[in-house]
């Protein structure tokens, strides 16, 4: 038990106890796996738990290492559970489980539906970070060199494969061509390459079937009108791998699929703005509301901006300056609850309050 708070009454004392939840059920994706392994398997040991993990079946590797590193260090048997194997199968065995007390999920949002329908019969603690669909939103007023580098990160990192890449760019109308055009040179450069060799900094994507997955919704951005600025298809140089060129497309409605549904690739979806409530209203249209990125000079647009946007962060003049201890998580289809220190330090154990008579 930690003992978290105290508060005092006339005749009595409160104080507030921390007690682990028990068994709890860590379910994670393919697209970062052993950092989004380690970062629920720090909090949940640490305030006393023992944990099943189940990652990805995609990219079991990681995890793997991981467990491997917990028995040399002597954690004592039982206390880390590695088991590998499908969603369908042995996820949602974790999920119905009657002995285990919570879950903490990342991945997609469909799979989270069933991740929070299981949970809820036997009444779990869960957290659900699912997907996204990003805004990058430039004004103006911006230092637009350091906007156009960082929106381009933002979109391409880890070919796309995260779920707070900026998959969609707003820009002001007035610098419009000249970041977009930007963003296009410098995706240009973003070769795929071997992603083995250190130097490397665009590789292939995780799979097979996901690449055909981005292939579907660059053929779909086309039949919805869609000008396919770069990119757009495999590299010719590779005949091996799962690789996909840095794509960008200009002339899609924002309401359009491709602008408006999750890709998870190296997609971007550039769009115009004209006032700060159009950029607004643009950026909040989606089922999604994980994160954004906002570039502008004027503080005060900033601060204003920052809260009206429908997400659960925001970076401002940056992007993915991450901090383990600030809330992580999203709104409506990106998911419930948040994590990070000690937003995770509460989820991973429940509250006691004690309160004791004084009185004679």
């Amino acid at each position: 038990h930690q003992s978290t708070a105290m508060h005092e009454m006339g005749d009595a004392i409160n104080y507030t106890l921390r007690r682990p939840l028990g068994v709890v059920g860590l379910i994670t994706p393919w697209n970062l796996p052993l950092y989004l392994l380690s970062w629920k398997v720090a909090p949940a040991l640490a305030t006393g738990n023992c944990v099943v993990a189940k990652p990805s079946e995609i990219t079991p590797m990681t995890a793997d290492a991981l467990a491997n590193i917990i028995d040399s260090v002597g954690l004592p048997r039982g206390v880390f559970n590695l088991v590998h194997g499908t969603g369908p199968d042995v996820g949602a065995r974790i999920c119905a489980h009657p002995d285990v007390d919570g879950i903490s999920f990342t991945g997609g949002t469909a799979t989270g539906q069933h991740v929070a329908a299981a949970g809820a019969k036997t009444f779990k603690k869960v957290s659900l970070e699912l997907g996204g669909k990003n805004a990058t939103v430039v004004f103006a007023d911006a230092d637009l060199d350091r906007a156009i580098d960082e929106a381009t990160r933002a979109a391409f990192a880890n070919q796309g494969q995260i779920c707070l890449c900026g998959s969609r760019l707003l820009v002001e109308r007035s610098v419009y061509r000249q970041v977009v055009d930007g963003i296009v040179e410098r995706a240009k450069s973003l070769v795929p390459a071997d992603p083995s060799a250190p130097e490397t900094r665009f590789g292939s994507l995780t799979s097979f079937a996901h690449r055909d997955k981005v292939e579907a919704a660059v053929a779909l951005a086309r039949e919805e009108g869609g000008q396919v600025l770069c990119g757009g298809q495999r590299p010719a140089h590779h005949a091996h791998g799962a690789f996909y060129e840095a794509t960008v497309i200009d002339g899609l409605a924002a309401d359009s699929r491709t602008a408006t549904e999750e890709i998870f690739g190296p997609v971007l979806s550039v769009h115009p703005f004209d006032t700060e409530e159009e950029a607004i209203a643009i950026a909040n249209s989606v089922r999604y509301g994980l994160a954004a990125s906002l570039w502008t000079r004027d503080l005060q647009r900033a601060h204003r901006v920052s809260a009206l946007l429908h997400t659960g962060m925001v970076w401002v003049n940056c992007w993915l300056k991450r901090d383990l201890r600030v809330p992580f998580g999203g709104v409506k289809d990106s998911g419930v609850g948040r994590e990070g220190g000690q937003w995770s330090l509460s989820f991973f154990s429940e509250a006691i309050n004690i309160c004791i008579d004084l009185t004679e």
